[in-house]
This record gives C-alpha cells, sequence and structure tokens, in this order.
C-alpha cells in the first residue's frame, strides 16, 4: 500500500476485520461518519456496529463502559472532533481507569480543509494523545513498518491505542 492519506482512510475499518471474526469482544462505534468506509464491517457483524452520532464524549463513555465487560470498542472518528471533543472523557474514562478502548481518527492531515479549519488540527491531536499517556500508531511518520504490521501492533496491544489515517 502506498504511503497516501485517502489509502489509509480507506483500508482502516477492512484491516481490522480479520481481528473482528477472531475476535468476537470487537464492537466499532462510528462517530455519524465512515459511510462506505464501514460497508465490509456492517456486512459481515451487523450487530457489532453502532452509528452514534455525533457525540464524541458520549461515545467514549460507552465505549469505557463496554471495555469494562469485556468487549474491546473500537471509536471511530474525525480526528479534531475526537481529540479535542473528547480528550476528557479519554482521559479520564479510558486511561486513569487504564481500559483497552481503541481510538481511530481519521481525516488526518487536514483531509477534509475543504469543509474549513473547524475540521483541522494538524498534528496537536498526537501530542495531546501522548501528553495523556496513549500510545500513537501514525502511519505518515514511520516509513520503516507496514501499515498492516501497525494496525496488528494497535489492536492487539492490551493497552489503548490511537491510529491516526
Amino acid at each position: 500500500m502506498s504511503n497516501n492519506v485517502k489509502n489509509y482512510r480507506k483500508d482502516i475499518v477492512n484491516s481490522i476485520i480479520p481481528y473482528a471474526r477472531n475476535d468476537k469482544r470487537i464492537v466499532l462505534l462510528v462517530c455519524d461518519m465512515g459511510f462506505g468506509v464501514t460497508d465490509k464491517f456492517k456486512e459481515e457483524f451487523p450487530d457489532r456496529i453502532f452509528n452514534m452520532g455525533m457525540m464524541e464524549q458520549g461515545t467514549v463513555s460507552i465505549a469505557s463502559g463496554m471495555a469494562m465487560t469485556g468487549l474491546l470498542p473500537i471509536v471511530y472518528s474525525i480526528v479534531n472532533f475526537l481529540v479535542f471533543r473528547s480528550i476528557e472523557q479519554i482521559r479520564n474514562d479510558v486511561v486513569i481507569q487504564d481500559l483497552n478502548v481503541k481510538f481511530i481518527a481519521t481525516g488526518v492531515n487536514n483531509y477534509f480543509r475543504f469543509l474549513g479549519s473547524s475540521h483541522c488540527c494538524g498534528e496537536d491531536d498526537k501530542k495531546i494523545m501522548k501528553l495523556i499517556n496513549i500510545r500513537v500508531f501514525d502511519p505518515y511518520e514511520t516509513e520503516n513498518v507496514a501499515f498492516d504490521n501497525m494496525v496488528q501492533e494497535w489492536i492487539t496491544d492490551e493497552k489503548s491505542g490511537y491510529i491516526r489515517v
């Protein structure tokens, strides 16, 4: 796969499907976006994907509750909304409680700039996530790690993780 924003955005959800086949705990929580990108996951796991609407804070808190019950929730949202809107919930509900919630931030590298600055955050998301001690997986900053290997490390780690696509 080329080191291309559009490819990673299109491939991230499909790349977790094999893990969802092998781990029934995986649940995908989508924050009112990703349509088309999530179709294959929805076809295969219609009872394990939820459109949560535009409520990143609530989605993160719901994901933390799911993690407490033994599920492995994955929160999928636009980068700036995920980080800027829900940083308190990520820190308090996930990090402080040491829960395993996975985060997919899409639209990095200002992919959504055509929608205005409200949909962009440069690389501030990485700084914020590192500040609150979430491991950041960034396929755009490393040339030596294949995307599939990065996804595997992100999803199989027992700790929370944040992947930006």
